[in-house]
């Protein structure tokens, strides 16, 4: 069952690292190109043109940030001196090809992605509010709109499939979370509904976990349990 908690942040994880994997191949090979177009010289110098130039604006912005500031700064200004020399290589080279390459990188850059998503959430996405935000007394009336930190008594008076919801909720505030604390509360409230279906219906959550059941899931054409619910 930790597997299921975990396997969204788990899968965040494999898609950031092959899209460095992509980064660092498609690096290499236009770097290559560039070489072999311009001249190992040329490519130098270019390289260290832009990031001197990189160097001086990140300075501006990251300069009073300490120790992190500088790392960034450093980070950055590394990696447009490389980049740049080889998506010019990429586009120069395989022409169209090399600027869809470049285009899709562009476009799946994590900093990018999280800025559409905030001009999303700010432009009418409903908030996704977090647990710590919730109150116990909102717990029934709002589970839809997001699973709720709960106390066992509290999930007790809901009925199976507000659980079971609740229990799907929960699956996409943890891929959403941005931080590691968050992330934390949330599994730990999801191991919480998990043990409520364990404790009401032992057997249908064992049928629901035999059948490869995900983590975003819908158990509950398992655990409902009409007798049950009749007593």
């Amino acid at each position: 069952m930790s597997d299921m908690m975990w396997s969204s942040r788990d899968g965040v994880h494999n898609g950031r690292g092959f899209r460095s994997w992509c980064v660092y191949l498609a690096t290499m090979v236009g770097l290559f190109f560039a070489v072999i177009t311009w001249g190992l010289g040329s490519v130098i110098i270019g390289a260290v043109c832009v990031a001197t130039a990189t160097a001086v604006i990140a300075s501006s912005v990251w300069a009073g940030n300490g120790w992190s500031g500088t790392r960034r700064i450093v980070r950055v200004t590394f990696g447009a001196g490389l980049i740049t020399p080889a998506a010019v290589g990429l586009i120069v080279v395989c022409k169209l090809a090399g600027v869809l390459v470049v285009l899709v990188l562009v476009a799946t850059t994590p900093a990018l992605t999280s800025l559409v998503r905030a001009r999303r959430h700010v432009q009418g996405d409903p908030p996704v509010v977090r647990p710590e935000e919730r109150t116990p007394r909102d717990t029934a009336a709002s589970v839809a709109g997001g699973p709720p930190a709960v106390t066992a008594r509290e999930l007790s008076s809901l009925d199976d499939e507000a659980l079971c919801l609740a229990w799907r909720r929960s699956f996409r505030l943890l891929e959403g979370s941005p931080t590691t604390a968050e992330r934390l509360s949330i599994v730990e409230q999801r191991q919480q509904y998990l043990d409520e279906l364990q404790r009401r219906s032992p057997g249908g959550l064992a049928a629901w976990l035999a059948s490869g059941a995900r983590a975003s899931g819908n158990p509950f054409p398992y655990v409902d349990d009409a007798r049950r619910r009749a007593s």
